[in-house]
């Protein structure tokens, strides 16, 4: 490893004893006398940044906020001539590495430099090992179509920057690989990577999952608990779901991203987190701010960046593939055995819609490799009900068809409103019967404004 090192201190002298010191010992020095130019040389990516606590132009402790939040990886020591209890503290809270006061003995700081660049290699080979762990044992995306190779190559682009990144895409469709892959091919690889999904735990107790709390805080509290966000210090926090938060917890998401601190349930202490969030979602955000239940503030906070993830239906070319990796992993993880499909089962298979997508595809192989017997899958083993396999505008065809011909004889049939009329009507009828008559439910369903609903219902005259 190349040891760089940079300074960040307007005493020329102390600049020179740091070079005498340990150029000697391989150490490539480099040095600025502004806290300014400090920051914009530490773009170069040194290694180790000594930073001065009072620089002529700005204060060390701001300067250190920056770069632990530009730069996390870099190692920051702080030396001042001017060292108190409470800078102290405060450096070590905020990310310092180290703490060293002028004048410092010199075999002190080679002792310090030998322990930083120790630490930097262990932090690179358990980043390795993690990477390696992730490759092997977290399932892959898999996919050569243009639009999968476009997401792959979004992940690329936004990896290596520090940046809160929004993924969306419909159930199923791997949101959660595409942050892993994000996270283990960032400079934060070698932090925690946490997931939480904010559609899964109940509203009133997501923001204690996400803060933590204090003993006290509520009943049954008992204890202080670590909250998601601290758990992810350093690394990477996946919040899937991020349009089910309530307007409060949405609030208290946006002053973290904007300050990156936060303040447990029962505590007024203020928390600090290094953090990088990356949210998804499955519905859309753009017109849930529209409608008022999601802040737009937020909104424009988490998409900063963009990824799309595709449904399976937009990439058929991809089946194949897919097919292959989830036999061959059903073979080694399961021990099912080889297996292969017959003619019948694969031509369903690429035909099939998937609306669960690829966690679907995955179930219905990983299904049949279990139950079925022999070496060859056939169609009645995949369990898949055939009317499934039709997309909704097969089912149209299908069905208009039979009444096109005698509809065609009579004089303003008006096809188009009679059809769109009828079809609406069942749709509303069948989500509002599921949600058990919950308008508001329906609503967020069909994705449509509630008077809007309620205007449907009204004219169509359904019953709840």
């Amino acid at each position: 490893m190349n040891k760089n090192i940079l300074i960040i201190d307007d005493d020329e002298s102390i600049i020179w004893v740091i070079k005498k010191a340990l150029e000697p010992a391989g150490y490539k020095v480099s040095s600025r006398t502004r806290l300014a130019s400090g920051l914009k040389a530490a773009e170069n990516q040194p290694h180790v940044i000594l930073l001065d606590l009072i620089l002529p132009d700005g204060d060390g402790l701001d300067g250190l906020r920056e770069l632990r939040a530009s730069h996390p990886d870099i190692i920051v020591i702080m030396i001042t001539a001017n060292a108190r209890m409470e800078s102290t503290i405060t450096a070590m809270k905020e990310g310092a590495y180290d703490y060293i006061e002028k004048p410092f003995d010199i075999e002190e700081l080679k002792i310090v430099m030998d322990k930083a660049f120790t630490d930097l290699a262990l932090r690179q080979e358990l980043r390795e090992l993690k990477k390696a762990a992730y490759e092997t044992e977290t399932p892959q995306m898999v996919g050569k179509s243009p639009k999968m190779l476009k997401v792959f190559k979004d992940i690329g682009r936004v990896a290596s920057k520090d940046i809160t990144v929004l993924i969306t895409g419909a159930s199923g469709t791997g949101k959660d690989l595409v942050a892993k892959a994000i996270h283990y091919n960032s400079r934060r690889s070698a932090g925690p990577f946490i997931a939480i999904n904010a559609a899964a735990i109940p509203r009133d107790l997501l923001e204690s999952e996400l803060f933590g709390y204090r003993k006290g805080a509520f009943t049954g509290a008992v204890q202080d608990k670590k909250g998601k966000i601290e758990a992810a210090n350093c690394g990477t926090l996946f919040l899937d779901e991020i349009g089910e938060m309530d307007h409060s917890l949405q609030a208290k998401m946006l002053r973290f991203l904007q300050e990156r601190e936060f303040s447990p349930l029962g505590s007024s202490e203020i928390t600090r987190a290094d953090v990088r969030i990356i949210g998804a979602t499955n519905s859309d955000l753009a017109e849930a701010v529209s409608q008022g239940r999601f802040r737009e503030d937020l909104y424009y906070r988490f998409n900063v960046v963009q990824i799309k993830v595709p449904p399976l239906r937009e990439r058929k070319e991809d089946i194949p593939l897919l097919i292959k990796t989830f036999m061959k992993n059903a073979a080694e993880k399961l021990e099912t055995g080889d297996k292969e499909l017959s003619h019948d089962a694969r031509v369903f298979l690429e035909k099939y819609d998937w609306p669960g997508n690829v966690r679907e595809i995955e179930n219905v192989i990983k299904r049949a490799c279990i139950l079925s017997t022999g070496t060859v899958i056939e169609k009645k083993d995949l369990l898949i009900e055939e009317a499934n396999s039709y997309s909704v505008k097969d089912f149209l065809e299908e069905k208009l068809k039979h009444y096109l011909k005698d509809m065609a004889k009579m004089n303003n049939s008006n096809l188009y409103d009679t059809v769109l009329a009828e079809v609406e009507k069942a749709l509303i009828a069948i989500v509002l019967r599921e949600a058990n008559g919950n308008q508001m439910k329906t609503s967020r369903l069909l994705g449509i404004n509630r008077n809007t609903l309620r205007a449907k219902i009204k004219e169509y005259k359904i019953e709840p």
